[in-house]
């Protein structure tokens, strides 16, 4: 998924798809997706191996967290920065709850010191 298609969505949600206001989202939004993919990154227990500079850039954090949760944060910050504080106040509670429901990646855990020996 791309940034693009995350900040179509974002724009979506706060009903600016074909307004002055949308331009001026759009030169913000590059940076504005970078930090939510990193703590959603953070979540999700991957890596982010690069930034987001433009609109074209494949995320690398999963489709499903792209689609569904990073456009209400998405939406959050560019409330934010409308100073509007119902709609920050809205999406940001949005996006924190469905934070939760990330599930990270499962890995094998190393018994390094056969505390688990013997258990089964």
């Amino acid at each position: 998924m791309t940034a693009q298609d995350v900040y179509e969505l974002a724009l979506a949600l706060i009903d600016q798809t074909d307004t002055q206001d949308a331009k001026d989202y759009e030169k913000r939004a590059p940076l504005m997706i970078d930090v939510l993919q990193h703590e959603l990154a953070f979540y999700e227990g991957v890596s982010v191996t690069r930034a987001v500079g433009r609109l074209e850039d494949t995320l690398e954090i999963s489709d499903d967290t792209a689609e569904r949760i990073m456009p209400y944060g998405l939406a959050a910050s560019f409330a934010l920065a409308d100073k509007n504080g119902d709609m920050y106040a809205d999406y940001s509670t949005m996006y924190r709850s469905l934070i939760r429901t990330i599930r990270p990646t499962e890995t094998d855990a190393a018994d390094d010191y056969f505390t688990l020996c013997g258990m089964y």
